[in-house]
């Protein structure tokens, strides 16, 4: 009988172990503010993921009085970015993953949970990078006087990211165990 029962409990254990790992990594900042849409991907939303972003949605992008071909070129851009940058985050959330394992394993490994961290740091430089670029290449798509105003939303001129706060791997982003 106290078999059966350690089986079951053991059984129940993995189980919820299972979800509680399923769940991801803890809420932080992802990649910083950004235009986020509802289901279907054509309205913008009101949850995690919204906030300023550079499309023709974002709200610092109406101030600026953007021209139809302006929208066209950043949204473009935006795309590009994306597609190129796809890579880079498939990897980085493979490393997490590898990451989270090493970190659940019953005897965790210092030496080997700090290199895989040292490569997931690599793999966020590189996206930071990237995105920097990235913002720069958009600025130049502004005329001065756009430029000028869009100073007014912060560094980077309120071009940031295209994810935003919720899951991801920012300040805050934290195993759930």
């Amino acid at each position: 009988m106290k078999k059966m029962l350690v089986v079951v409990l053991a059984i129940a254990l993995l189980a919820t172990a299972g979800v509680a790992m399923a769940q991801g990594w803890g809420r932080g900042m992802g990649y910083g503010p950004g235009q986020g849409y509802g289901p279907g991907g054509n309205a913008p939303c009101g949850g995690p993921g919204c906030g300023q972003g550079y499309g023709p949605q974002g709200s610092w992008a109406a101030n600026l009085n953007l021209t139809a071909e302006q929208n066209q070129k950043m949204q473009s851009m935006r795309e590009g970015f994306f597609k190129e940058t796809l890579p880079l985050r498939n990897e980085m959330q493979l490393k997490q993953l590898e990451l989270r394992t090493l970190w659940a394993q019953a005897s965790p490994d210092q030496e080997k949970i700090l290199a895989k961290q040292k490569e997931v740091n690599a793999l966020r430089a590189q996206m930071q990078e990237k995105g920097t670029k990235h913002r720069l290449e958009m600025r130049k798509i502004l005329t001065p006087e756009q430029q000028a105003q869009a100073q007014a939303f912060g560094p980077g001129g309120g071009m940031r990211g295209g994810f935003g706060p919720g899951r991801g791997m920012g300040p805050g982003g934290c195993p759930r165990w």
